[in-house]
């Protein structure tokens, strides 16, 4: 029986629809709470002139708004919520910060794929980079595993990173230039003998004049 795995990182549309569903489900759990406490009025989504609380709950002695965030918090949404809070102030009106924390991105690691990615490209060079110089020594890979789907012994990953090339230009000049050119693309993994087989990489040049 083959084995199969799909591993996937979670990309930014995903993380942004997973911290608005935290921020949802944190509203329920507030709401919930305080219509279980006798005397509580709950507002989701209340008004307060020009922008929009997250909750306000209100009973004959106190009324309070709720503010949710996410962690950590930007130098423009503590602006934000400094605003909020003098408006809840200037209406006597209780204020809480309620702070959930950012889901955390799993990262991939695959200890020998720098190293086989570039012995890979010394013995297969990208011509958009070999055009730039007469002669090309390349230093290092760095690279981010984004997805990767496992076979048994093989497997397809997705990757971004960087690739560090010492260039020699037909300058006349017996000097070497070192470029970073970042990449995304496909790669072709044999897990066993740790090697890349194939790899499909759009690399980025545009900052080469």
């Amino acid at each position: 029986m083959v084995g199969h795995i799909v591993v996937t990182v979670m990309n930014k549309k995903f993380e942004n629809y997973f911290i608005k569903a935290l921020h949802n489900a944190k509203i329920e759990e507030i709401k919930e709470t305080y219509r279980k406490k006798e005397g509580f009025s709950v507002h989701k989504n209340y008004k307060l002139g020009n922008i929009i609380c997250d909750v306000f709950v209100k009973n004959q002695e106190k009324s309070v708004i709720f503010d949710i965030t996410v962690l950590p918090i930007s130098s423009d949404e503590q602006e934000r919520i400094k605003n909020l809070q003098a408006k809840a102030k200037a209406l006597g009106y209780g204020f809480r910060v309620v702070a959930i924390n950012k889901p955390v991105n799993p990262t991939i690691a695959i200890g020998w794929l720098n190293q086989a990615l570039l012995n890979y490209l010394v013995k297969n060079p990208p011509s958009r980079i070999q055009s730039k110089a007469e002669k090309t020594h390349y230093e290092q890979v760095k690279s981010q595993v984004q997805s990767i789907e496992i076979n048994e012994l093989d497997a397809i990953a997705h990757v971004e990173g960087g690739i560090e090339v010492d260039l020699k230009c037909e300058t006349g000049e017996d000097r070497l230039i070192s470029e970073n050119f970042p990449f995304e693309g496909q790669i072709s993994l044999n897990l066993l003998d740790k090697k890349i087989k194939h790899a499909k990489l759009n690399i980025d040049d545009s900052h080469w004049y």
